[in-house]
Formats: structure tokens, sequence, C-alpha cells
């Protein structure tokens, strides 16, 4: 009994040993890990913290920055005009105003005349023109006419403080351009709520350190010692803002998370890891299932639309073609004997230019063009086929353009832009697409106006647009010009400008409209710089 009452104990302490004990390691390890992790996070948290610091104050800078360069243009303007007004001063004064603002300033334009340097101009209550500068503002001047870009400085008069910004030769050799503004360094003031540096304590220094006697400014009553320091340049000077926050930045709940992190993790950490990971895996598998079969659908879809597209458009290029080589072949020789005949007829119809058979003629003849213009827009878009490329001056192809399809006699046609604009594309593609928006122009214009036709050459492509004064096109028809059998004309079958886009579609370039009704249209053509020639004119 004793035996077994001794042994009995024993074998309960073996028992429940080795539990406890993996037990003790477990929550070691896991407290272990806690504890790693609270610190780790404490020291992100302390980083990001350090991180938004820089980033505000790095705003501040910047914003300070910015107001420093409005200031150098502001004094190299107004060293323009002091330059200009002859010593007069007037023009000088007058421009102050209008850059003077609630801060009590000074401005100045000074001259070094050997060792002195002397007041020449001046406005908004500072010294005298004629007074010689000395102390601190002298050597300021003689550091400015040396130094590249703006120079400043603080000085005192009596219990006065003032910040000085001076640019040198701004109104010419030997000339600095001032600007003097009142400060209080000893006196706080208050950042703006609404700007992201707006709960911090910020202190500016003319200098590299944070020196009490090159303080500039301070938003609170205490210099933030200790703080974060931002060098900065201001023209040829080294600033320096120091910053500090009075609270956290990153929030009280990311100040707090360590603890929260260490309070929860040593009760719940194996369980929410585990929760988290399974629920994690599952869910980024679902995503993966869920992406490729979305991808597989558009692909699908994509692919689905595409030949039903291709579908479509050789269906319709094939009806086309049937279409033209009719047109083309029966059409086409009538077309010319007749056009023929009426040129012989318009040689025995008499010199009268205005009589009535010429007229009529003329009429004849003009109508002929017309329907010969349809055919050749049908075997253009029926024959698809790939430019030949070679050098085109782009004033010749006008001039071509502009022969074949003359401007009617209440239509002024105008050229502009550069003479000399060649372009690397297929001659007969692009005079064929010019001449479709020249006529194009000419349709717009039923009451008269005037066609533009221009060509410029840019950084990146040659640009050649026509422009008309036309009735212009509302929305719906800017949308559907350049689709196939598109048209709102009594005459016509929608293709000139099909024909167009695919001519600068096969030369890798983009075709452009801008229209307002009863104002006019403007269609511009860019061909891509890679195909550009440089042309100089001999």
């Amino acid at each position: 009994m004793t035996g077994s009452a001794r042994g009995g104990p024993a074998t309960s302490k073996g028992r429940r040993w080795p539990l406890g004990a993996v037990s003790a390691v477990t929550f070691l390890a896991l407290a272990g890990v806690v504890v790693a992790a609270s610190l780790i996070t404490l020291s992100i948290i302390r980083g990001q913290e350090r991180l938004i610091l820089r980033e505000r104050t790095g705003e501040a800078a910047a914003v300070l920055g910015s107001a420093f360069s409005g200031v150098q243009t502001s004094l190299q303007l107004l060293g323009a005009l002091a330059r200009s007004d002859h010593g007069q001063g007037s023009s000088f004064a007058a421009a102050t105003r209008s850059v003077t603002t609630g801060t009590r300033q000074t401005w100045l334009v000074t001259t070094q005349h050997g060792a002195a340097t002397r007041v020449t101009a001046a406005a908004g209550g500072g010294p005298a023109v004629g007074t010689v500068l000395s102390g601190g503002q002298a050597a300021l001047a003689r550091r400015a006419l040396s130094a590249t870009g703006l120079v400043t400085g603080l000085f005192r008069q009596g219990s006065v403080h003032w910040l000085a910004l001076g640019l040198g030769h701004a109104a010419g050799p030997g000339t600095v351009v001032w600007e003097e503004a009142r400060i209080s360094p000893a006196k706080p003031i208050p950042s703006p709520p609404s700007s992201p540096w707006g709960d911090l304590n910020i202190a500016i220094y003319l200098s590299a350190h944070p020196s009490p006697a090159a303080l500039v400014i301070t938003t609170s009553k205490t210099v933030p010692p200790g703080g974060l320091q931002y060098p900065f340049r201001v023209g040829a000077d080294t600033w320096l803002i120091v910053a500090q926050s009075p609270h956290p930045l990153v929030g009280a709940l990311a100040e707090d998370m360590p603890w929260i992190i260490l309070a929860i993790g040593l009760l719940a950490a194996v369980l929410v890891t585990a929760v988290v990971e399974t629920l994690s895996r599952r869910r980024d598998y679902a995503a993966v299932q869920v992406a490729e079969r979305t991808a597989s659908l558009r692909d699908a879809i994509g692919e689905l639309e595409q030949a039903q597209a291709q579908l479509i458009r050789q269906e319709r290029l094939a009806a086309v073609g049937q279409l033209a080589s009719t047109v083309g072949h029966e059409l086409r020789n009538p077309l010319g004997v007749v056009m023929n005949v009426l040129y012989l007829m318009e040689a025995g119809a008499g010199d009268d230019p205005d009589g009535p058979v010429r007229r009529h003629i003329a009429t004849a003849k003009r109508e002929i063009s017309a329907a010969t213009l349809i055919v050749s827009d049908l075997l253009d878009y029926s024959a698809e086929r790939q430019p030949i490329l070679g050098p085109v001056q782009v004033s010749e192809l006008v001039d071509e353009a502009l022969s074949v399809a003359p401007p009617p006699k209440n239509v002024q046609v105008n050229r502009d832009g550069d003479a000399q604009v060649s372009v690397e594309a297929d001659h007969d593609q692009i005079r064929q697409a010019l001449l479709n928006l020249i006529t194009n122009g000419y349709d717009a214009m039923p009451g008269g106006g005037v066609l533009t036709v221009s060509a410029t050459t840019g950084p990146e492509s040659v640009q050649i647009t026509v422009t008309d004064t036309g009735v212009g096109m509302d929305a719906e028809t800017r949308d559907g010009i350049f689709a196939p059998f598109f048209t709102k004309k009594a005459r016509g079958i929608g293709l000139g400008l099909a024909v167009t886009k695919r001519i600068i579609d096969a030369h890798h370039g983009i075709i452009t409209v801008d229209s307002t009704p009863s104002v006019g249209s403007s269609f511009t053509i860019s061909l891509p710089v890679a195909a550009a020639l440089a042309s100089v004119p001999r």
C-alpha cells in the first residue's frame, strides 16, 4: 500500500511533467514570438512616425522653396523694371505694390560704387535713395554680387529684426534688388490648420545649424529641442527646418498597437494564426480560381468579338469588292467617253464663257466627276494595299489635290504652315486622302467660305490640317464619319473618309476631327516622326 501510494504520485508526476514542460516551452516560445512581434511593431511605428514627420517637414520645405522661387522671380522682374526706368523709380515703386504682402516690407535697388553700396531706388518706407548701406546689409550686398541666385541674411535695426533677400545683377551689372521683410523670431506664428504640417512645432533657421541667432520664425513658444532637422536650399544659402510633433502622428491606435498585440497575442496567438492561415489559403485559392476563369472568359469573349468583327468586315469587303468590280467595268469606260465628248462639245461651244451651252456642259462635267469619284471610292475601299513609301513634298501634294478638285467660285483656299514640310509616305494614297478632305470641305460650305490647308512639323509627328468654315457636325455625326457607308450627304455612298482613315492607319498615323455646328470642321492628319524627313530649303 505504501509502495503503491508512493508509486501513484510518482506516476502522476511523470505523466504531468512532460505535458507541463511542453506547455511551458510552447507558452515561452509563443510569448517570445509575441514579444518580438510587439517590439518589431513598436520599432516600425517609431520609424513610421519619423517618416511621416520627415515627409511633412519636406512638404513645408517645398512650400518655402517655392515661395522663395517666387520671390526671386519677382526680384528679377523688379530689376528689369528698374533697369528700364532709367533711374526715375516710378515703375519700380508701382511694381512693388503689386507684390507686397501684408507683412511690412521694404524694396530697394542698390548699386556698388567701389567699396560703397548706395541705394538707387526704394519703395515701402526703406532707406532713402542715395543712402550708403553699412554693416550686415553692405556685406550681404557684396555677397549677392558674387553669388549665383538669391542670397538671404538677417540683421537688426534697434529692436527690429529684418530678413533681407537680395538678387545680384538683377537691375544691371553691379546692382542688387532687395526685399526686406520685418520678422519677429521670438513671437510664435501658428501654422494654418489646413496645411499638412499644421499640427507640428516648427522652427526655421537661416543657417545649416539650429543657432538661436539665426532663428527666422517658429510656430511654438518652445523651439523644438532635438527635433527632426531638415536642411533645404534657398538660392545660394542653406536653411534648416527643425520639426517636432507634440502628439503621435500615426494616431493613438497605432501608438497602442504594440501593447494590444502583446496582450492579445499571449492569449490567442495559436488560434488566430491557425484561423487566419486557413482562411487566407482558402481565399487565395478561390481568388486564383476566379482570376483564371475570368481571364479565360475575357479571352474567349475577346476572340469571339474579333472573329465576329472580322467576319462582318470580310462579308462587307466581299460585297463591296463584287460591286466595285462591276461598277468599275460597267461605268468607268462610259464615263470617260462621256467626259471626252463633253470636252469636244466645249471646244465647239463658242468663246462666250457665260453662254448657256458652256454652263450646261460645266454642270454635266461636274456631275460626271462626282460619279467618277464614287467609282474611285468603291475601288479604293475594296482594293486594300500596303503603302509604297517614298519622300513626298506636302506642298506638291496639296497643289495636285487642288488641281484635281479646284475650289468653287464662292470658296477661298488659304495655304498656311511650313512650305518645306516633307514626309516619307505613299504619294498616291496621301494625295487621295487630301483630295477626300478637300472635297468634303467644299461640300460643307454650300454658301461659300474659306478652306485652309496647313502643314507643320512637331517633335513627334508631321501634321497636315484641312479646316473649313462650313456647317460643322454634331456629336453623333462626328462619331460615325469614319465608318464605311456612313453619310448624310444627298449624294455619295460614305466611303471617302473611310478610305482616308484606312490610308492613314496603313501609314501608322492618326486622323482626328474637331467640329462645331455652324462654325466649321478641322481634320488633322498626324504621321509619326519616324516617317518625317528633315527638309532643308535649298
